[in-house]
């Protein structure tokens, strides 16, 4: 593994999380996410961050909101998207982070997708059930990036991940020649050898790259001024989340729900949704294709919901803005989201001094 940059740990959070018990470990996180969110926006801004739409694609609708929502319709429609982050490092550096930029070609060979298309054919789902909208390369490039510029690349978790492509391995060639992956070491353990559970949401042989290009972290990790990679467990055990900080709110971007008001289930308008969370007493609503840990994701929902706080925009929604994000579409009636707020988006991405790529 490679040498660990100078990260520090978010505070109050690992001492909560390692509460054994999953009731009193909830209330302590509800206390450490409020006080750490107080010491992170204290240091100030991010220093940029873009958000790029990749590509829209179908999900069971069975999971999206673990079952509460009624429609006739098999799949929702989600559109992944990955942020690109700039942030002021311990050292003073200015540093790019790639977070979620998924190779969506490649992450059709997941056992999952790969069944999906060998039933619908290549036309439907490529023309009817999916939209490309972008991909990394060419978004880093309207950005003015070229992948040289990259340091970090990271993502919430390694489902669908294939990871060859970027930094080399399997007999390709790295894209980002300085890239190294953040992960969790939970989850890079996990991804190595899947349990069948998993299985049908991993790439075959997708994280086989050179141990020198990967970072493992051990729990909440402050990247650096406005910049964090929150430790989220359930979905994955080793699941992850971004938190950005701007001069006028804190963004988090989570797999752990489909749509915004997965953290204000009684807010939803899409049917069953409000329903089930008042029978059920849930303040959130579990993205539940892996149920690992349910208590866990339902803790970690919390966690960011307490940690992103009511949006700028629309106080009675929280700033949490899932990875994958409910879209509305044709061949998903009733699933149209409640509300869209807008994405992170802050400050001016720019190139890393030429002195630096060399370097």
């Amino acid at each position: 593994m490679s040498q660990s940059p100078a990260f520090r740990p978010l505070p109050f959070l690992g001492e909560a999380h390692a509460e054994p018990l999953p009731g009193p470990r909830l209330q302590k996180l509800r206390r450490a996410a409020l006080l750490a969110r107080e010491h992170f926006v204290q240091e100030g801004p991010v220093a940029a961050v873009a958000t790029c739409e990749l590509v829209t694609f179908p999900y069971p609708a069975l999971f999206a909101f673990s079952g509460a929502s009624l429609s006739p319709a098999p799949y929702v429609m989600l559109t992944h998207r990955m942020q690109v982050v700039q942030f002021v490092d311990t050292e003073g550096v200015r540093r790019t982070l790639l977070f979620n930029p998924t190779d969506y070609e490649r992450s059709q060979t997941a056992p999952f997708y790969h069944s999906l298309r060998e039933r619908y054919g290549p036309f439907v789902s490529d023309k009817l059930m999916s939209t490309r909208r972008g991909t990394v390369r060419s978004h880093l490039a309207s950005l003015g990036l070229t992948p040289a510029d990259v340091d970090y690349v990271a993502f919430d978790h390694l489902h669908l991940q294939d990871l060859r492509g970027w930094l080399g391995g399997g007999g390709a060639t790295a894209y980002f020649p300085r890239a190294r992956l953040l992960v969790q070491r939970e989850e890079w353990d996990a991804v190595k050898e899947p349990h069948p559970l998993q299985s049908v949401w991993c790439v075959p042989g997708g994280a086989d790259v050179p141990d020198e290009r990967v970072v493992c972290l051990e729990g909440d990790t402050w990247l650096g001024v406005g910049a964090a990679l929150l430790f989220t467990p359930g979905h994955t055990r080793g699941n992850m989340s971004l938190a950005v900080a701007t001069s006028r709110e804190v963004f988090v971007t989570s797999e752990n729900g489909v749509a915004t008001e997965s953290y204000t289930p009684l807010l939803s308008a899409i049917p069953g949704v409000r329903r089930f969370a008042e029978q059920m007493g849930w303040e959130v609503m579990l993205n539940g294709n892996t149920r690992e840990d349910s208590l866990a994701q339902y803790s970690s929902m919390v966690v960011e919901k307490l940690f992103a706080g009511p949006s700028a925009v629309e106080r009675s929604f929280i700033n949490c803005h899932p990875s994958s994000v409910l879209t509305a579409h044709l061949l998903a009636p009733g699933f149209a989201p409640t509300i869209v707020l807008p994405a992170p988006n802050f400050g001016d991405v720019r190139p890393t001094p030429a002195h630096r790529r060399a370097a």
